[in-house]
């Protein structure tokens, strides 16, 4: 009789370790398991890309490849004003048809040139959204990095927030790591269909 329960209590032990294991093995599954407490952040990615260096930098960078494009319109444009002048002056000495007929080869070759402008500007917009967009995808891994520094597990563009607290904006703690980063971007201008020669990539320093 005293053998049989000592068997039992040894059984009872035995059990008792079994279902404590379990009982240790669900608790770390519910922990491993359980969603994290929400901590956000907010950033203001458009204000990081006006006010930035690394942003102005690329911008006049831009404007550097195109200005020779940019300087020969201008002289164009000056040019077909000193004719329009100089026509206006032999008015009076050439006949009416002459004049309209110069006047309006002057008018054809304005409004090609307004719409080359037109074409430079579109470039300029093109190659700005470009380089806009790789440092958006530069600023949001510096956001990233300053968020886990400070065990933020989420941000939000402030330019889809309604509200928040000023307290949760870290922002500025982005802007100062970008501008302290410096980021290079490939800059190129494709210039096809134009007959002008292609602008070479700015190379990465």
């Amino acid at each position: 009789m005293v053998k049989k329960i000592q068997a039992f209590a040894v059984a009872l032990c035995i059990f008792g370790l079994a279902q404590s294991a379990n009982l240790a093995v669900t608790q770390e599954a519910e922990a491993q398991s359980k969603i994290p407490e929400a901590v956000v952040a907010v950033v203001d990615i458009n204000h990081i890309l006006q006010v930035s260096e690394p942003s102005k930098n690329a911008e006049e960078e831009v404007k550097t490849l195109l200005k020779s494009r940019v300087d020969g319109l201008n002289e164009r444009g000056n040019a077909l004003k000193g004719q329009k002048a100089e026509l206006d002056k032999q008015r009076a000495i050439i006949s009416p048809d002459a004049y309209q007929k110069k006047l309006s080869q002057l008018n054809i070759d304005r409004q090609n040139l307004q719409r080359e402008f037109q074409v430079i500007n579109a470039k300029l917009n093109d190659v700005l959204v470009g380089v806009r967009l790789r440092l958006r995808d530069i600023i949001i891994r510096i956001a990233a990095d300053v968020s886990k520094e400070k065990g933020i597990n989420i941000g939000i563009d402030r330019a889809k927030t309604v509200f928040f607290d000023n307290k949760m904006d870290i922002t500025d703690e982005v802007l100062a790591k970008f501008n302290k980063a410096n980021p290079k971007v490939d800059i190129t201008v494709e210039e096809k269909g134009d007959g002008k020669t292609p602008v070479p990539p700015k190379k990465k320093e």
